[in-house]
């Protein structure tokens, strides 16, 4: 098999050699140059990761991204630097408005297993690669999954995390192909948006959801659901009523659901989804905005919505606890929608570090896999007694 190939540009030459270390101790080939000038020449379309300090002479990291963007280059991205962390984000977020894959952002000086822990990400995802690429799913065949009803809906836990009273659960569908193994929702909701199943996809889950969310009230299990709704889907002008139908009809209360909405959703057509989201919220649904601060909203918008609910996207949560500009941001999120009247969620809770953090900015709930990860209907009981011992 192929060694993956790296390229470190970083006019460090100690550093630039300690990530050469690191980088081919886990079996990467790697080319190194501390002259950023010579990156040109070094550079070529088999290079499959790219370390690349931002801060250099004679030509900046922000140039040769350029580079890189011009000449169609497929090339993981790590950035580093010693400097101002607001440039790794922006060059971050540039990056990735190119189309480019970013591994991660590494603020010197940092440690070995930091270091691994990035590049184990494109080891992953080449792993992933090498054995789907050939092997993906068609949309026929997501069409008669739904069909045949081979899906399914599992639930991951939400947690007050003052009282670490269970609040309630996200629906999250998945698929198993009968021969190709379990099939990420990366993949089949783009597959599903891009054609004309993603109705079908959010009818079939938000019909599980609530029939399951029927069926705990009937049991004396008092939760929420959230239901994340595709921004494909807001051109419906019947979603409000057809929603609160199906609700009455499996015995299920309808301020006990959560529409999750992404940023996104409301920036495509303003004046169609606030018809809609308004009236979902008037039959008695709340709204959550979902992946806040990774959209293009302004905070016009998220007043005009009638929302109820802001949830942190991970990728802000996740880095809580050793991103001080994550942490600025989450805070702020926290003190906003608390000023709107909101409550709010944040998700990618991963270790207890920062679940305490969460609740020492006041976060009102969280999800995560430290607490809980999605699970069927079945196991939720058992779960809620273990996590309610502990």
């Amino acid at each position: 098999m192929n060694r993956i190939k790296l390229l470190v540009v970083d006019d460090e030459t100690d550093f630039a050699e300690f990530v050469a270390e690191v980088a081919e101790q886990m079996d990467f080939e790697v080319l190194s140059t501390d002259n950023s000038e010579e990156f040109a020449m070094l550079y070529n379309i088999d290079i499959n990761v790219i370390v690349l300090d931002l801060f250099m002479p004679g030509i900046d990291g922000i140039e040769l991204l350029r580079f890189l963007y011009e000449n169609e280059s497929h090339a993981s991205i790590i950035f580093m630097s010693g400097k101002d962390t607001s440039v790794l984000h922006s060059a971050q977020k540039l990056a990735l408005q190119q189309g480019m894959t970013v591994l991660g952002i590494l603020q010197k000086p940092f440690r070995a297993e930091e270091l691994e822990t990035v590049l184990s990400r494109h080891i992953l995802r080449s792993d992933t690669k090498d054995t789907e690429k050939h092997d993906l799913p068609s949309q026929d065949e997501l069409r008669q999954a739904l069909e045949n009803e081979d899906v399914s809906v599992v639930y991951q836990p939400q947690i007050n995390l003052t009282s670490r009273k269970v609040i309630g659960v996200e629906a999250l569908l998945r698929w198993k192909h009968p021969t190709k193994g379990e099939i990420p929702a990366s993949y089949f909701i783009p597959l599903a948006e891009t054609s004309d199943l993603i109705n079908d996809v959010t009818v079939y889950t938000s019909k599980a959801a609530i029939k399951q969310l029927g069926i705990w009230k009937r049991d004396g299990l008092d939760l929420q659901m959230s239901i994340n709704f595709s921004p494909k889907i807001f051109d419906d002008l019947d979603l409000p009523k057809k929603m609160a139908t199906y609700t009455i009809e499996m015995g299920a209360d309808i301020s006990k659901i959560m529409i999750e909405v992404t940023e996104t959703a409301i920036m495509s057509d303003v004046t169609r989804y606030m018809d809609i989201l308004a009236r979902l919220r008037m039959k008695g649904f709340n709204l959550a905005i979902d992946d806040f601060g990774i959209g293009h909203s302004s905070l016009q918008q998220l007043v005009r919505a009638p929302f109820s609910e802001l949830k942190i996207d991970r990728i802000f949560v996740s880095k809580l606890d050793r991103d001080q500009e994550c942490r600025t941001i989450v805070e702020v999120s926290i003190l906003l929608a608390h000023k709107l009247g909101m409550h709010v969620v944040a998700e990618g809770i991963e270790n207890k570090n920062i679940w305490n953090i969460l609740c020492e900015l006041g976060c009102d709930q969280g999800q995560g896999y430290w607490m809980g990860r999605p699970m069927p209907a079945r196991e939720i009981e058992g779960w809620m007694k273990n996590w309610s011992s502990l």
